[in-house]
């Protein structure tokens, strides 16, 4: 639903923000295929990068992408590369090109965090109850039993917390808004793509501090928070085995409502986080670079 609602958006603005409109209206399909290969691809190269030692174990796993396991920003940053240069075999001018078609994958993007929260995916942080007992109006709890084919783990059934799935749609919808305004008053072609990559950086770096799934996204654990350090402290709590796989759900639950330190694997800086700061200084080079080559542009219509 998400490529839909993105390739129908592009090939409208294409219309008007396209070096030729009539044609890159037609050629909006193309590269959105193309965009498309890259994001799943982009997507799984990162999964596997983050979880290598899983996937050295049992190489052909690489390839059952049906059982999930997609990083974002590996998806967006190999879609970019690649769609720029499926515009230049479209002969599109690819800056003006990303430029609308940025927003218009953002607002694809916000539809698709629907189905990380249908599935359970991308979960956040336990939140804290109301004075009364009462789950916060704005939190989100997954019931039990599961659904079949769910991916969020069942000893968090019925526990409230961040719902960092629509915080990360609300992330793509406010780069779509800022993406069209920015489309009128732009004064250089990349600029909008700049802005827009420059915003997912600070706005993905954000909605991490609130996700639950510390273990999944990898990067450097806070001390004494590692997954080792946490199983090994369930263990001791008798909730979990000598691996540290949790076996009583229940009182695991319990330990989280009570608030008990220490049981919840913690990172200092996730791998996204990492990759945002790179991110956000290359795009701040390339902005400044586009803007000291810049021509002045002709009015949009």
């Amino acid at each position: 639903m998400g490529f839909l609602v993105g390739v129908q958006l592009a090939s409208r603005l294409s219309r008007t923000y396209g070096s030729d409109p009539e044609k890159d209206a037609e050629r909006i399909p193309d590269l959105s295929w193309t965009v498309l290969l890259g994001v799943l691809i982009g997507a799984r190269i990162a999964y596997v990068l983050v979880n290598l030692d899983v996937f050295m174990a049992d190489p052909i796993s690489i390839l059952k992408i049906w059982e999930g396991g997609l990083v974002m920003y590996g998806g967006l940053i190999l879609a970019l590369v690649l769609g720029l240069r499926k515009t230049r075999k479209l002969q599109m001018n690819p800056l003006q090109t990303a430029d609308y078609v940025l927003p218009a994958a953002f607002l694809g993007q916000m539809v698709g965090r629907w189905g990380c929260l249908a599935v359970g995916d991308d979960f956040g942080k336990p939140v804290a109850l109301n004075a009364d007992g009462s789950v916060p109006w704005w939190a989100v709890t997954f019931p039990s039993p599961l659904k079949q084919g769910s991916a969020f783990p069942p000893y968090l059934t019925e526990v409230a917390l961040h719902p960092t799935q629509l915080y990360m749609s609300l992330k793509a919808f406010l780069l779509f808004a800022l993406g069209m305004w920015m489309l009128r008053r732009k004064k250089f072609h990349g600029q909008v793509m700049c802005v827009m990559m420059a915003g997912y950086a600070v706005l993905r770096s954000i909605v991490e501090v609130f996700r639950g799934d510390a273990q999944a996204r990898g990067g450097i654990f806070k001390s004494g928070l590692s997954p080792e350090d946490v199983g090994n402290r369930l263990h001791e709590l008798g909730v979990a085995n000598q691996s540290g796989h949790i076996v009583d759900y229940v009182g695991y639950r319990d330990l989280l409502r009570r608030g008990v330190e220490g049981v919840q694997a913690e990172l200092l800086i996730s791998t996204s986080q990492m990759v945002a700061a790179l991110t956000f200084v290359i795009v701040v080079a390339v902005y400044l670079r586009l803007k000291s080559k810049a021509e002045p542009l002709l009015t949009q219509s």
